[in-house]
């Protein structure tokens, strides 16, 4: 655990040295200031690096709150009593000094009170006064503690100064004031590493969890160009099984297909929500449905284990398929459902003359070619294992005449569908063989 910690610099010494010698999985990494303003800018760019961050007194982190966004757990030691209850003790002890008349930056009279009756002092006999406003935007705010401290002792006022701050306590005791610095205690300390080590468990634990996706190819419609072309299909198939394994890469997945149609993938919580930013950008989705001619259903599944979290991605799945497919459901813990994501979910089932591939459905109204002839050469392409073609070829193979085959392909080339590379000739008395490139899905 790399772990941040912003104080002053004899502060931060001390948390440094109980890490070192009781918290072995804690790697410390010091942001020392000489005031509480440095913060911001000691801090800058830092959070990337860390895992978390200790602050050594509430009024840095105050500060560093208004100016910095927090992007990794934040945390501070406490100001407790025990601390107090410490100073208390040594002025108690010096000759000097009465614990009946001191000047604190930190705490209110009545909190002061509170604690002397707790410890059995009278409260009647009391002198105490007290600076706790909290002007931390005000530059002077430093310099206004210390004028106040030293105002009531050079009149007299008190015995000696109570205060939070370093700055303050050096200026003062450079002047020869009396001032007790309060710091945590070192068991405050302890307390606040373990809960902070613990709770940077959990969260890494929860990262960890494991997420099941469940997707299944949809079911070819009986009026798909696929059905009636069973080699098209597989190889179609086989490039959504390519798009599947290649989102399974970026999110780390481990890939088990189920059936002939079907894939469970098992990742973590935190990789496949920092690939997909929070599924704000499922990306297997649009590439399927752009580089092929099919669509998936996708389920996203939480659980406390893996089976819970495989039985949610298939609900999700299900539920995916029931729209239409081509979208995607995530089941939390407790059956807490978001989607459909990349779906709409009041969309109708399109009629029944309606029900053709859209991508040749979308070429055809461009370039008035019959979407079973633009199917036919997309299919040429992938049975012969090549895009290129002369005219008498492609003629052959569809068996209709080289001037058909020409009208076909000058209206290709005009959309961008096609593109002439080359000619060929193929007979010593006729005319060369234009060389075209297929370029259809």
């Amino acid at each position: 655990m790399r772990l941040g910690i912003v104080g002053p610099l004899e502060n931060v010494q001390i948390v440094t040295q109980i890490i070192a010698q009781e918290f072995p999985q804690i790697e410390p990494r010091a942001y020392t200031y000489r005031t509480y303003a440095e913060t911001p800018a000691l801090l800058a760019g830092q959070q990337e690096k860390l895992d978390a961050l200790l602050f050594v007194g509430k009024t840095s982190m105050t500060y560093a709150e208004k100016r910095l966004k927090r992007i990794i757990p934040w945390s501070v030691i406490p100001r407790s009593g025990s601390s107090l209850l410490q100073v208390l003790l040594k002025i108690s002890l010096h000759p000097k000094y009465s614990l009946f008349n001191i000047s604190s930056d930190l705490y209110y009279a009545e909190q002061l009170t509170e604690i002397f009756a707790e410890i059995g002092l009278p409260t009647d006999k009391l002198h105490i006064y007290t600076f706790a406003d909290a002007a931390l935007e005000d530059e002077h705010f430093l310099d206004s503690l210390c004028a106040f401290h030293e105002q009531l002792y050079r009149c007299g006022q008190v015995s000696c100064c109570v205060t939070a701050f370093y700055n303050v306590h050096a200026r003062l005791t450079e002047k020869q004031i009396p001032c007790f610095l309060i710091a945590p205690t070192k068991n405050i300390i302890r307390e606040t590493l373990h809960k902070l080590q613990l709770n940077y468990l959990v969260e890494v634990s929860q990262q960890s969890q494991i997420v099941a996706l469940c997707i299944r190819i949809d079911s070819i419609d009986e009026y798909s160009l696929f059905s009636e072309n069973e080699y098209q299909y597989i190889l179609d198939k086989t490039n959504v099984s390519r798009q599947v394994y290649l989102f399974a890469q970026r999110i780390k997945a481990a890939v088990i297909e189920v059936g002939t149609r079907e894939f469970l993938l098992f990742s973590t919580k935190q990789i496949l929500e920092d690939a997909t930013n929070n599924f704000q950008n499922i990306d297997l989705l649009p590439l399927i449905e752009q580089n092929t001619a099919s669509t998936i259903s996708l389920g996203i599944g939480y659980g406390q284990t893996a089976q819970e979290a495989r039985w949610s991605a298939n609900l999700g799945m299900e539920k995916a398929s029931r729209l239409g497919g081509n979208a995607a459901f995530i089941i939390y813990s407790g059956k807490k459902t978001i989607g459909p994501l990349g779906g709409q979910e009041d969309k109708e089932p399109p009629a029944s003359e309606q029900r053709v591939d859209k991508k040749f459905l979308t070429i055809s109204e461009k370039t008035g070619i019959s979407v079973n002839t633009l199917f036919h050469l997309s299919s040429l392409v992938k049975q012969q294992g090549k895009a290129r073609f002369t005219t008498a070829e492609l003629a052959a193979l569809t068996n209709v005449t080289a001037r058909t085959v020409n009208r076909t392909l000058t209206k290709l080339i005009l959309h961008g569908y096609c593109f002439e590379v080359g000619k060929r000739v193929l007979s010593n008395a006729g005319r060369p063989s234009r060389i075209v490139e297929l370029n259809l899905p």
